[in-house]
Parts: C-alpha cells; sequence; structure tokens
C-alpha cells in the first residue's frame, strides 16, 4: 500500500486517539455537581409532566422516579463524555436517542402486545409527553456533561465515508434482521415463566399471531440499526467500548427503565423480562458493533 493510503488512516487514527485523552481528562473532570444537577432535571420532569396533565401522583411512583432518574443519570454520566459533538448537536443526538429507544420502539411493541394502546388518545398523550421529556434531559445532559466540538453530519459522513454505500446497505439489512432471531431465541426461554400472566386478560397482555410478531420485530430491529449507527459513529473508542455502549443504550433506556416505571406490569414478570432484554442487549449489541464498524 502507497504511502500516500496509509497516511489518512495513520492519522484519523492519532486523532482518535488524541481525542481519546482529551476525553478521558475531561471525564474525570465533570463535578459531582453537575452530575446532581442533572440527576434533579431527570426527576423532576416527569413529575412536571404529571402535574400539568392532572395526572395524581403516589409514593410508589416517586420512588420510580426517582430509582429511574438515578440510573439514567449514571448511564447519561458515563455516556455523554465518550462523545466528540458540540453541546446542541449532542442534545439532538442524546434525544434521538432517548426518543427512540426508551419510548417510541417500545410503544410500537406495546400497542400490539398489551391493551394500553388501542385508544388513540392515550397513544397520542404518551408520544407528546416523551417529546417533551426527552428533549429536557436530554439538553440538560448535553449543556452539563458535554465539551465536544463535532456537529452529527460531520461525524456521520467521515464514519460513513470508510465503507461503500452498498457495503453500508447490506449491512443496515443484515442488523435490521437480525433483531428478530435475537428478540425470539431469549424471549422463547421465558415463555413458560411469563405466558400465564399474557394469557390472563385482567393483566391488559396479549400475544399476538406470528404475522404481526415478524413484521413488527423487522421493523424494530430497522429502527434500532438506524438509530444506533450515527451512536457508533460519535462514541470515541474502540470496539469494546462501543459494544458497552450499544449495550447500555439498549437496555438502560430501552429496556431496564420502561420495566421500572411500568406499573402496568405484572410485578413477577419483571425479574424475567429484565433477564431476557439484557442478553437480548449484549447479543445484538455485538452483533451491532461488528457489522456497523468500519474497517481497521
Amino acid at each position: 500500500m502507497a504511502f500516500k493510503e496509509i497516511y489518512p488512516v495513520l492519522k484519523r487514527n492519532n486523532s482518535d486517539a488524541k481525542l481519546g485523552i482529551c476525553l478521558k481528562e475531561e471525564i474525570s473532570s465533570i463535578k459531582p455537581a453537575r452530575i446532581l444537577a442533572l440527576l434533579s432535571v431527570i426527576v423532576a420532569v416527569p413529575i412536571l409532566m404529571r402535574l400539568i396533565e392532572n395526572i395524581p401522583i403516589i409514593t410508589k411512583q416517586s420512588a420510580y422516579f426517582l430509582l429511574n432518574g438515578a440510573i439514567l443519570t449514571v448511564f447519561l454520566a458515563w455516556l455523554v463524555p465518550k462523545m466528540r459533538l458540540s453541546r446542541w448537536s449532542l442534545a439532538l443526538m442524546i434525544w434521538l436517542e432517548l426518543l427512540v429507544v426508551e419510548f417510541l420502539n417500545n410503544y410500537v411493541e406495546a400497542y400490539f402486545f398489551t391493551t394500553r394502546y388501542t385508544n388513540p388518545t392515550v397513544l397520542v398523550q404518551s408520544v407528546a409527553s416523551a417529546l417533551i421529556s426527552t428533549l429536557i434531559s436530554a439538553t440538560a445532559a448535553a449543556l452539563l456533561l458535554g465539551n465536544g466540538t463535532w456537529g452529527i453530519t460531520a461525524s456521520l459522513r467521515e464514519y460513513l465515508s470508510r465503507r461503500t454505500r452498498g457495503s453500508w446497505i447490506l449491512r443496515i439489512a443484515v442488523g435490521s434482521v437480525a433483531y428478530f432471531p435475537v428478540y425470539f431465541f431469549f424471549g422463547m426461554l421465558i415463555t413458560p415463566f411469563v405466558l400465564p400472566y399474557y394469557n390472563n386478560p385482567s393483566f391488559g397482555l396479549r400475544i399476538p399471531s406470528f404475522a404481526v410478531i415478524i413484521p413488527v420485530e423487522l421493523f424494530r430491529g430497522f429502527v434500532y440499526t438506524l438509530i444506533l449507527l450515527p451512536l457508533l459513529a460519535t462514541v470515541v473508542g474502540g470496539r469494546t467500548t462501543k459494544f458497552i455502549a450499544l449495550t447500555a443504550t439498549l437496555y438502560i433506556p430501552g429496556g431496564l427503565i420502561a420495566l421500572l416505571g411500568n406499573a402496568t406490569l405484572p410485578i413477577l414478570i419483571i425479574p424475567f423480562h429484565g433477564v431476557e432484554i439484557l442478553a437480548d442487549s449484549i447479543v445484538y449489541a455485538l452483533v451491532l458493533s461488528r457489522i456497523l464498524s468500519p474497517p481497521k
């Protein structure tokens, strides 16, 4: 390989290494006061949303808000400093990740697996609430913890330039399809433990036919692939760091927080779904971190 072909790769790797060192210094210098401020915002947002919507808040829900807020704050305090985006690009990125992974993609599944959204008004209200709450939380995280300089467009353009368009299309397709077998395998493992609850109409749960499940989960896999690709492009570090970032994003906002904050789910099935989603997240993140990473 000619030197003129090697040089850009060496330059990019050297730049990434320097950026990684700078980010490590920035992470270690984050003041606890900023993390506490972020926690306060994240905990306050759902409470304020319910007050605005005139929804009563019980003690149990307040405990959920505090626990979920603490978990999400720890997650963002780890992830945000690893992203090289400017504050407003970072706010947009975190907002999209939280909105889609924590809410919208889960709403798609909940529409078919529960009776909660049979009333369109409830679904519209849930989406509107998610739009506002995630925007506030993401903006707070970016302003309090972010300190990069790149824009989303520049990061994606540089990342995607390392493979051909045809290669990316094929990899996005594979990533989209790969979600269903992972989802199905771990879902089948817990079926004996959760099926009685889904067959009981009093819990508001249901299991649709495979004619519904397969296209729904293929669509969700496509959404996950598209929304997580920009995350891979903006997180600084090697494949291990990117794998952990994907796993944490899929599991914490995408699964754990949704489970803990869902007061309608029977409490006895939450541990089973928690383990299932953790396994899903690890395996699917491993797949995406391999097929969506550029060549070394």
